[in-house]
C-alpha cells in the first residue's frame, strides 16, 4: 500500500514524458502567416547538432533524454522492490542522477531554443509538449522524494517513532 502513491506518480509521469515527446514544445510562425512549423523535442536537439552546437545540442540530449530516462529505469527498479534498500549501487546512482535531472535545465533549454529561432518576423509560441514535459519532470521529482523518504526517513520521525513504541 505504500507504493500505490508513487506507482500512480511514476506511471502519470511517464505518460506526461511521452507526451512531452510525441507534440510539439514550440511553433513559429511568420509574420504575414506564410510558413508555420511546429518543433518538437527531439528536433531542436538535431537542429542544434545540424548547426554544429554540439555542446548545445549534447546538453539538452543528457539533460532532457537521457538521464530522465535513466531516472525512470532506477527509480522502476526501487518501486519493483517489495521493499526499500536504504543503500546500495543503485540508491546511489539515483541520488547522483536527482541531483542532475532538473527541471531548470529544460527552462533553459527552452529560452536558448527561442532565442535562437524568434525575430521580428518569425513568432514562437509554447504547445502543449512544454506542459507535459515540465509535469513530467515535477511528477518524477515528487515520485523521487517519496521513494527518498521512504529509504531515508527524516531523523525527527525516526526518533518519534522510536519513542512512540
Amino acid at each position: 500500500m505504500k507504493k500505490l502513491l508513487p506507482s500512480i506518480i511514476y506511471l502519470t509521469s511517464i505518460v506526461f514524458f511521452v507526451l512531452g515527446l510525441t507534440h510539439p514544445i514550440m511553433a513559429t510562425d511568420t509574420l504575414f502567416g506564410l510558413k508555420r512549423e511546429s518543433i518538437f523535442l527531439v528536433s531542436s536537439i538535431e537542429y542544434f547538432f545540424d548547426k554544429g552546437d554540439w555542446f548545445v545540442g549534447s546538453i539538452l540530449l543528457f539533460f532532457t533524454l537521457i538521464f530522465p530516462i535513466l531516472k525512470y529505469l532506477f527509480l522502476g527498479t526501487q518501486l519493483l522492490n517489495f521493499r526499500f534498500p536504504n543503500k546500495g549501487p543503485l540508491i546511489t546512482a539515483l541520488e547522483l542522477i536527482n541531483k542532475w535531472a532538473m527541471l531548470d535545465v529544460f527552462v533553459v533549454a527552452l529560452i536558448i531554443i527561442n532565442m535562437k529561432f524568434d525575430s521580428v518576423l518569425i513568432v514562437t509560441t509554447l504547445k502543449a509538449g512544454t506542459t507535459y514535459f515540465a509535469l513530467s519532470v515535477l511528477l518524477l521529482m515528487v515520485c523521487s522524494f517519496i521513494i527518498s523518504k521512504s529509504i531515508n526517513p527524516s531523523p525527527t520521525l525516526a526518533v518519534k517513532m522510536a519513542t512512540d513504541s
